[in-house]
């Protein structure tokens, strides 16, 4: 195992970046995605007036495209990372690992529900908007944004300190472009790439754009514009 360090992205309400030879610095953006995403919904559902039926139904459209990714990031973690990790810790006896990473699928579990719970009041809304139902989605997005949070924190801070010490960077990439990556259409790509951009500073972003391989960036930059303007007219009482 090399013990050489990669420079890790710290981004605004990350808990840690723990030192190591992976570049995780696409799941913190990802983290970041997900956190400014929640903060974005609740301020949009306090700030869009009730007969706005066009950006409820924009906000709908949404979040079940956040749910989407929230889903998929879980899933992979679940199926391919934990599974990859406790087989190292407990071939290696690390029983202090072996429990941070059974408190990951746990976490995961308590999440779901309030996917499911945050998804139907968003349909509600949509479909029949009225402030008591808003008052329960907005109590629903805050609530999600805690436990999700805490969930975060909970990774950086202690689940990327296993990964670095037991993953080489040969092996993680070799998982990420045959199977973490397994499957993104370009379509997807198209809203996933400017999607990590969002709300980042430009030396944070122009940090992460150096890390895109070269498909992405093209990706990148053809369509950067075409999401900006569909986040513009879906947020657009929060301007």
């Amino acid at each position: 195992m090399t013990t050489a360090t990669t420079h890790q992205l710290l981004l605004p309400g990350q808990a840690a970046a723990p030192e190591g030879p992976v570049d995780m610095s696409p799941m913190y953006a990802m983290h970041h995605a997900f956190r400014r995403d929640l903060r974005d919904f609740a301020a949009a559902v306090t700030a869009t007036p009730l007969h706005d039926e066009g950006t409820w139904r924009r906000l709908d459209e949404r979040w079940a495209t956040f749910c989407h990714e929230l889903h998929n990031h879980h899933s992979k973690e679940d199926e391919l990372v934990w599974p990859l990790l406790l087989e190292a810790v407990r071939a290696a006896g690390d029983t202090e690992s072996e429990h941070v990473l059974e408190e990951m699928e746990a976490e995961h579990d308590q999440i779901d529900p309030l996917l499911a719970s945050t998804t139907e009041a968003f349909a509600a809304q949509r479909t029949r908007p009225d402030e008591d139902v808003r008052g329960r989605l907005h109590g629903l997005l805050t609530s999600f944004l805690q436990v999700l949070d805490q969930h975060l924190r909970h990774e950086e801070a202690e689940a990327m300190v296993v990964l670095q010490r037991y993953v080489d960077p040969t092996e993680w990439a070799v998982l990420e472009r045959t199977k973490l990556n397994k499957g993104m259409t370009l379509r997807d790509a198209a809203f996933l790439v400017p999607w990590i951009f969002k709300g980042l500073s430009d030396r944070d972003a122009a940090t992460l754009r150096a890390k895109l391989p070269p498909p992405l960036k093209v990706v990148d930059v053809v369509s950067r514009r075409g999401f900006a303007r569909r986040e513009a007219a879906t947020f657009r009482h929060l301007a």
